[in-house]
């Protein structure tokens, strides 16, 4: 073997190498910001507008938010970190499955930030919901309707936001089953969610008799997302291309 041979095997060696450790805090990375959307949604979710925010009763609902603003203010806040974590995953995933088809991957990319675009503007209505719930308590004619009209609204649109979030999941779930390193329930799993979030917030949005019968859908989505975030933390570097740079041609 000649010097430059070894001189290019060297440096093979040590690009595979680096890009081997770039990978594993990329993966790691986007994995903990995937659990932190899913703690932040849940929380913004259950915890606080389900808490808080009454169906079909405006009074009750504005009643609530009045009287905890410190909890709803804490659901908006989950909401911009959720939004915030959401754009790191969106290039988090594409960084590590742009090698698999880089248009779909792109797809997905897009499609994600399109919702998180989606939901930064839908800030705007809890934001008045607050305001709208605060004069309702003062006594003003009409503010506890539009409070509740505001949350109706944040809903509606937060479920056009997951139209887009549907397309994503459902790339990404293409892309996992072609890397072939990706257990196959777990890229079905994604597949799945973005079926449930694509007819749920079609359903909401076109149909909203149906959403009371696919709520229970949900489920699906709330067990695979954590799942392959979890999977991202201790098993993603297996996404990276494992092919090494063709060696360069030297003159013997």
């Amino acid at each position: 073997m000649t010097p430059a041979q070894t001189t290019s095997q060297t440096a093979i060696a040590r690009a595979t190498s680096t890009r081997g450790r770039v990978a594993r805090p990329t993966a790691r990375t986007t994995g903990l910001a995937y659990l932190g959307i899913v703690l932040c949604g849940l929380f913004a979710e259950f915890v606080v507008r389900m808490s808080l925010v009454s169906p079909g009763d405006a009074v009750a609902t504005a009643e609530s938010i009045a009287a905890s603003p410190w909890l709803f203010g804490s659901g908006i806040g989950a909401d911009v970190v959720m939004i915030a974590l959401d754009v790191t995953v969106a290039f988090g995933l594409y960084r590590l499955l742009r090698h698999v088809d880089e248009r779909l991957a792109l797809v997905a990319t897009v499609a994600r930030l399109v919702q998180a675009a989606v939901l930064t503007a839908n800030l705007v209505n809890p934001l008045r919901a607050l305001g709208h719930a605060r004069d309702a308590v003062a006594g003003v004619p009409g503010a506890a309707d539009a409070a509740l009209g505001a949350m109706e609204t944040h809903a509606l649109v937060y479920d056009v936001g997951l139209i887009a979030f549907a397309v994503s999941c459902l790339a990404v779930a293409r892309l996992l089953s072609t890397t072939g390193v990706v257990p196959r329930l777990l890229w079905l799993g994604m597949a799945a969610t973005g079926v449930v979030y694509l007819v749920g917030s079609l359903a909401a949005v076109f149909a909203p008799t149906l959403s009371a019968a696919i709520d229970p859908f949900y489920l699906v989505a709330i067990v695979v997302e954590p799942a392959f975030a979890l999977w991202l933390v201790l098993r993603g570097r297996r996404l990276e291309p494992t092919t090494a740079p063709a060696p360069a041609h030297t003159l013997a």
